[in-house]
């Protein structure tokens, strides 16, 4: 239970959707590999203009799920995420976090959904989209309380901060996609 004796209640603080383009042959495409081997410095590569990915790694939690760890700044906060397998198709991969947030010196938390997809329509021409949900955490609740912002503000800021962010790394994931389609024999 909270301070107010209220039950928890997750609340949304951004939604954002991204589209793109990936041209290659539809049987080549595997988001979820791309995701879990994706390296530090393909990454970074995918926000040149912000810089917002700092780190990226993968390994497994203590049931054997894949997890893919991403460190990145952004709207100002350090995140860090710890994104478990949740769908892991080869054009359809959502992954699953709680990440842990630090504003200035405090830590609190979100959760964070992160779905990839790649939609064939034509030929080698697929559709990507990167959706983004981001949710409240009891943490992030007291810390809004104890910092007095208010919802409404926090998701306002919340969604602007993220939908620039995926406006920027979207068609870079779709390119660093593409190119690790094209590359397999």
């Amino acid at each position: 239970m909270q301070q107010n004796d209220k039950p928890f209640e997750r609340r949304i603080l951004c939604e954002s959707s991204a589209k793109f383009h990936i041209n290659a042959p539809t049987s080549k495409i595997d988001i979820t590999e791309w995701l879990f081997t994706l390296g530090d410095r393909e990454y970074m590569d995918c926000t040149p203009i912000s810089h917002a990915h700092l780190s990226a790694g993968f390994t497994h939690t203590p049931e054997g799920k894949r997890m893919s760890i991403n460190v990145e700044d952004i709207g100002g906060a350090l995140i860090v995420e710890h994104y478990v397998e949740d769908i892991s198709e080869k054009l359809h991969c959502r992954v699953h976090s709680i990440s842990d947030l630090l504003f200035g010196r405090e830590y609190t938390t979100d959760e964070v959904i992160w779905e990839l997809i790649a939609e064939h329509k034509e030929g080698d021409y697929h559709e990507f989209t990167n959706n983004v949900w981001c949710y409240t955490t009891p943490d992030y609740d007291r810390y809004l309380e104890a910092h007095r912002i208010p919802y409404e503000a926090a998701r306002h800021n919340f969604q602007l901060a993220v939908e620039a962010h995926n406006a920027e790394e979207t068609p870079y994931f779709a390119a660093s996609i593409e190119r690790h389609a094209l590359s397999k024999a």
